[in-house]
């Protein structure tokens, strides 16, 4: 694949970015409102709406003659997004469309072209061990950044730390500017598809398990909750940001595990017990909510529901070509996109319906038992395509 160790370094410098705007942007959007978590769900929901519209704009008008103005007009968004972040500072609420437009043009950009260059260039094999080198390394990057993160925050300001995000991505745009891509011209019939997804069940339980996953995993509405979770908590941002890299540590072992699974053909069947660990820390957090069980229940999802997540990354590249749907790639990767949001979507309504039916902050807890429960149906799924995949 060309550009492999170029995307690989995208890759991690964007991860910094993904560490400030997933975790550190959440916290600030919720004390520049004063804690208003309706607000989050607002923007949760905003956010997964628009990625509909832009994944299929961008897919349906992705060729080999504009990919790469395509993936470099993302980077160009992602700088524009952050100086708009930076300057508007706590007025940043008056232009949160502008924001959401920016920001979410960026990564539909980069996630389009990147992944349809990785699907189309590599097989299930390599895809995999790429995936798992490439979350290594991400994770190293994961360790440092929320403590570092974090450190500026609570002694400088979020100024500072939204400045050496910008200049992340400013380097990051130097690197995309020197890149080519190779995309398959295909014509893009999404409806199609569709009909042909139909009458495969191996797709339909692939779909539906990525619904389940951005539902109840740890890049659904968890990723709005538990950073304004675990402020509540601890107090700092340094705080939140130390456990977050603290649990990390954890994470990589896990994963470089896996990927030996991986090296040696052995059959991972860790999905159903790691959820249902994630459940029970849940449960244990419901029954007595204080900053311990909070703690022990982020650092179950940010290691076991992280790894599962890992992994079916790296199966959703695999199982279109398994079964016969390598001309469909764009269509492929539209329709994953839409089931990731609606999952997203289906989220916010439940913790839009419990947090405003339970005010009180244990309210989180049961929102986020809820959604381990449905990880649970996501993990069993996962597990049944990962054993087709296997034998077929």
């Amino acid at each position: 694949m060309k550009n492999k160790k170029q995307l690989a370094l995208l890759s991690l410098l964007h991860k910094i970015v993904d560490v400030f705007s997933g975790f550190f942007l959440n916290i600030y959007l919720f004390k520049i409102t004063d804690g208003n978590f309706n607000f989050i769900l607002f923007y949760a929901i905003t956010v997964s709406v628009v990625n509909i519209f832009l994944y299929y704009f961008i897919l349906l008008n992705l060729s080999s003659k504009n990919a790469k103005f395509i993936f470099r007009s993302g980077y160009v968004c992602e700088v524009l997004s952050i100086l708009l972040l930076l300057i508007a500072r706590e007025n940043i609420i008056n232009f949160i469309w502008v924001f959401i437009l920016l920001s979410r043009y960026s990564t539909s950009a980069y996630y389009s072209v990147h992944e349809i260059t990785l699907i189309g260039s590599i097989g299930k094999h390599s895809v995999s061990s790429y995936q798992a080198g490439v979350s290594i390394l991400s994770s190293i990057i994961g360790l440092i950044a929320p403590v570092f993160l974090g450190f500026l925050i609570t002694d400088f300001s979020y100024s500072v730390a939204m400045v050496v995000i910008l200049i992340v991505a400013l380097i990051s745009s130097f690197i995309a500017s020197k890149m080519n891509f190779t995309v398959i011209d295909r014509d893009f019939h999404l409806f199609r598809y569709w009909r042909k997804v139909a009458k495969n069940k191996t797709m339909k339980k692939a779909y539906l398990a990525f619904y389940l996953r951005r539902l109840s995993g740890p890049d659904g509405m968890l990723k709005y909750l538990i950073p304004i979770l675990l402020f509540l908590s601890l107090g700092t941002e340094f705080s939140a940001g130390s456990y977050d890299s603290l649990f990390s540590v954890v994470y990589i072992i896990l994963l470089e595990i896996v990927r030996i699974f991986n090296k040696k053909g052995l059959a991972k069947r860790f999905y159903i017990p790691l959820a249902l660990l994630c459940l029970c820390s849940a449960l244990v957090m419901v029954a007595n909510f204080n900053t311990i069980t909070i703690l022990l229940f982020y650092f179950t999802i940010n290691t076991g529901a992280h790894l599962i997540q890992t992994e079916s990354d790296s199966m959703i590249y695999a199982i279109g070509k398994k079964e016969g749907m390598s001309r469909h790639t764009k269509e492929h990767k539209c329709t994953w996109d839409l089931c990731l949001s609606l999952g997203n979507i289906t989220g916010v309504l439940i913790a839009y319906i419990v947090y405003n039916h339970f005010y009180t902050q244990n309210a989180f807890a049961v929102i986020i038992t809820i959604f381990m429960a449905i990880q649970v149906v996501y993990a069993y799924f996962l597990q049944k395509i990962e054993i087709k995949l296997k034998n077929k």
